[in-house]
């Protein structure tokens, strides 16, 4: 599966370029202007183009247009902010295989991707409101999942910023430097679907294990994994 990335938000591109490849796609260029898109699909040709609906506050239909001109065997699927049923159809009416969420699991957003290239076409229904592809996270109900999503390293960022360490104080804990530190919490809370420490530490505590002493665990699978690490 060869992906161009497009996208205005150059921190968002990165993370999600580093989770897709960790998880078997072959992400061949992230670009994050509409000339940047056009020439990337040029040159590399990708089976698919994950595209922001929106670059710097303009929407991205006129730019989808091209590209399902010049390049019609090209998939596309749209990444949406938020919920905008408007856009939703004018997204499908303009050629757009798909619109998903940026806030999806990483796991749901392969599966999307994989039936994309299979030939559907599929549209979030938070996103439409109303029919369309059922892409919803399906959210497993044990801690598992995690230890599959996440790296070691991942893992361990997460339990920090359960324990509300600051970027800063993460860099110390691991030895690591803030720029790493940072690359580390985006790529979590890429992988969460979640927008915020916050939001993914409530994610955590719905679905994880609570231990004992009161400290979160992502379950068998990751204690084992970090005490070989």
């Amino acid at each position: 599966m060869r992906i161009v990335l497009g996208d205005g938000q150059r921190l968002f591109i990165d993370a999600m370029a580093a989770a897709l490849t960790a998880n078997g796609a072959t992400v061949t260029a992230v670009a994050t202007s509409p000339a940047e898109v056009l020439a990337a699909i040029g040159r590399h040709r990708p089976d698919l183009c994950l595209l922001a609906t929106r670059f710097n506050g303009h929407d991205s239909f006129d730019l989808l247009d091209m590209i399902c001109r010049r390049h019609p065997q090209i998939k596309i699927v749209m990444l949406a902010d938020s919920r905008d049923p408007a856009a939703s159809s004018e997204v499908l009416s303009a050629g757009a295989a798909g619109l998903i969420r940026k806030d999806q699991h990483l796991i749901e957003i392969m599966r999307i991707l994989a039936d994309v290239l299979a030939g559907e076409q599929l549209v979030d229904t938070e996103l439409t409101q109303s029919g369309g592809g059922e892409l919803n996270p399906r959210v497993p109900s044990d801690s598992s999942w995690l230890a599959r999503l996440l790296t070691l390293r991942e893992q361990e960022v997460l339990m920090l910023i359960m324990e509300g360490q600051s970027t800063k104080q993460i860099a110390r804990s691991l030895a690591i430097s803030m720029s790493t530190a940072r690359t580390h919490i985006q790529s979590v809370l890429v992988k969460l679907g979640a927008h915020s420490r916050l939001e993914a530490t409530s994610m955590v505590a719905r679905f994880c294990l609570v231990g004992i002493t009161g400290e979160y665990s992502l379950g068998p699978p990751v204690r084992q994994a970090a005490a070989s690490g």
